[in-house]
């Protein structure tokens, strides 16, 4: 088939662009002030117009943050110490009977002693938060009362020390006529009363001292609207339970069981109840210090203070201001009708 000719001007059918034709122009080149005999491009008169492109230099950021620190905080105050740091009083009665009251003064100071060093890290690690959040001059302040809550070391001993004397005061009381019962009696009582009434004064000292950092606390929770923390006590440890092992041992003869129950109860009260009451409200505190700072910062919620379903066959985590759950339709107990 013989091709169509067609002029400089025109195009073949299915094209967009007008035809172009090179061509050989000896004076053109001249008359544009380039060299002579420059090819020239025919059929397309269009000003080519290049425009400057200068790249943005913005930064998108996720509208919340994460806050890694401040998760870490607030779940380490959230959740119990792990580890049972303390006796229940049918294990005291048994095994302190068994050990004629030596195994418990043996481990009480001893998990007591590690329930303090945990508890201080936490605190430790609240302070710095604080101090770095906020910028308070008194944050870094708290860390001199952070290192009092600590265990003391004179308390933490003398158990340890009653209980060398009365080991040399039992290997000593051998004569010719074989073990006088009555000495070693009473050297037992009173090395195992004066053993337990330490470790009761030393959990009732360490209460005093959190109290006191609590104390210096709440200025600087004032200033960041919040609201203070109030003063915990543990007691004297009249509890029932506890008192019917120290009864049973004083009616054997074992005088040392009354400050032994009064020893193991206030310990169990603190690790387990006081201590877990105290870091759950500064969690609180510490939740509301991040709600009201701007940008939102994205802090996962503790489990301890997530709100799920009341549907045992649903139990979906909701936010806390949920009236209805969205996958089974129960309605929420609002805060007036919980409390």
């Amino acid at each position: 088939m013989r091709p169509v000719s067609l002029r400089s001007d025109e195009s073949s059918p299915g094209e967009f662009l007008p035809a172009m034709r090179i061509v050989a122009d000896p004076a053109g080149g001249a008359a544009a002030g380039g060299p002579p005999g420059r090819l020239r491009a025919v059929g397309v008169s269009a000003d080519l117009i290049m425009s400057a492109f200068i790249p943005t230099q913005w930064t998108l950021e996720p509208q919340e943050r994460p806050d890694n620190l401040s998760a870490a905080v607030l779940h380490s105050l959230s959740r119990p110490i792990p580890g049972r740091m303390a006796w229940g009083p049918l294990k005291s009665l048994i095994l302190g009977g068994l050990t004629f009251g030596i195994l418990p003064l043996i481990s009480w100071p001893k998990r007591f002693g590690k329930f303090v060093v945990a508890e201080q890290q936490q605190f430790w690690h609240l302070v710095e938060w604080l101090r770095i959040r906020t910028g308070d001059a008194d944050a870094a302040k708290l860390l001199d009362s952070v290192r009092n809550t600590g265990a003391v070391p004179t308390l933490r001993l003398v158990p340890l020390v009653m209980l060398i004397v009365l080991a040399v005061n039992f290997l000593t009381s051998f004569d010719a006529s074989g073990l006088q019962r009555r000495e070693i009696l009473g050297v037992w009582v009173i090395c195992l009363s004066v053993a337990y009434v330490s470790h009761w004064l030393h959990v009732h000292l360490h209460v005093s001292e959190v109290n006191g950092l609590l104390r210096r606390l709440n200025p600087i929770l004032l200033r960041q609207h919040l609201p203070p923390m109030a003063q915990y006590g543990v007691g004297i440890g009249l509890r029932p339970f506890w008192l019917l092992p120290g009864i049973i041992g004083a009616a054997l003869g074992a005088w040392w069981a009354i400050p032994a129950a009064l020893a193991g109860s206030i310990q169990q009260r603190y690790c387990r109840g006081t201590s877990n009451r105290i870091r759950s409200e500064l969690a609180m505190r510490v939740t509301a210090l991040l709600q009201e700072q701007r940008p939102v910062i994205d802090v996962p919620t503790p489990n301890g203070f997530r709100v799920v379903c009341n549907n045992r066959l649903c139990g979906k985590s909701l936010p806390g201001a949920a009236a209805f759950c969205p996958r089974c339709g129960s309605r929420l107990p609002s805060v007036d009708t919980a409390a």
